[in-house]
């Protein structure tokens, strides 16, 4: 009797709380109703889609290429490879930081000099596109020896590079850690969306690329690199020039919004909610129990 007493006053406390109301049993749609929300491994958030009507614009559509050994996501707006989509959640699990956007992880090829075999690659631009280069999450970086090569964007004042020096018994003996010894890495400017790559000696072969901060710090640049033709690297995307979300249905959808420190303006679901911002009905509540509340249960 007593104990079927407190989970009366167990519940009453959570409609007081007002938090039984909008909790969601399943998780909340993240693609379009009737489209495809996966692509082999990765998941398809909306406003990007598979196929017809299931897309906000053609800069977010996906094309899944599958195959007898696995499905691939592919980006044609940019013709890169997605490796995984995420939408900013700066409340929730993912590694979010307030004043990020939308992330999309891609395989980038890997530039190369004149001099290097079969191995060259233009530089990449994403004008015109929703996708930008994270500052926060890569690393530009340059393989070779007495290498110096800078990185230009879409604005020529911003340059950026760094130069290996492999006659320096000091910085051979970080060899491994990109430091300058037949490697080097600096960071990449905010809101670039185009990456032109000068090779000042070209007389051996050289390399250059944009790359995943975490797969860096995980790799040895010095061990079998040249085997790559690929590298991960992390865009920024925004939908502010696709989305028009008026002061009513922000507050319909329980959002917040911020701007990248570019100018670009996304959406994010507000504390205490989930779900997918862009797509209706928007974000939904999750059941959080105050705290005195859990310590009851346990006592329970």
């Amino acid at each position: 009797m007593a104990v079927q007493f407190v989970m009366q006053i167990a519940f009453f406390l959570l409609l007081t709380y007002g938090l039984v109301e909008e909790a969601s049993a399943s998780s909340p749609a993240i693609a379009q109703p009737n489209c495809t929300d996966k692509c082999g491994n990765v998941k398809i958030p909306y406003p990007f889609g598979i196929g017809p009507n299931c897309y906000m614009a053609k800069r977010f559509e996906i094309v899944c290429n599958k195959t007898n050994f696995a499905a691939k996501a592919f980006l044609p707006s940019i013709g890169m490879e997605v490796m995984e989509i995420n939408i900013s959640d700066p409340y929730g699990t993912n590694t979010y930081s307030y004043y990020e956007p939308g992330l999309i992880r891609v395989k980038m090829p890997i530039i190369s000099s004149s001099s290097c075999i079969n191995q060259s690659s233009d530089g990449v631009d994403f004008s015109g596109t929703p996708y930008f280069f994270s500052s926060y999450r890569n690393k530009f970086v340059s393989v070779g020896c007495d290498n110096l090569v800078t990185m230009t964007g879409l604005d020529p004042m911003v340059v950026v590079g760094c130069k290996t020096d492999c006659n320096n018994q000091k910085l051979k003996d970080k060899q491994g850690t990109c430091s300058g010894f037949n490697c080097c890495q600096t960071t990449v400017p905010y809101g670039i969306q185009v990456l032109n790559v000068t090779f000042v000696n070209t007389h051996s072969c050289k390399h250059a690329f944009l790359a995943e901060t975490q797969w860096l710090n995980k790799t040895d640049l010095s061990n079998g690199f040249l085997y790559l033709d690929y590298v991960p690297v992390v865009l920024e995307w925004t939908a502010s020039y696709f989305t028009a979300f008026d002061f009513n249905e922000i507050r319909a959808r329980h959002l917040d919004w911020d701007y990248t420190s570019y100018g670009a303006k996304y959406f994010y679901c507000l504390y205490g909610y989930e779900g997918n911002p862009y797509l209706l009905p928007g974000c939904q509540g999750k059941l959080q129990l105050p705290t005195p509340l859990i310590f009851l249960y346990a006592y329970i």
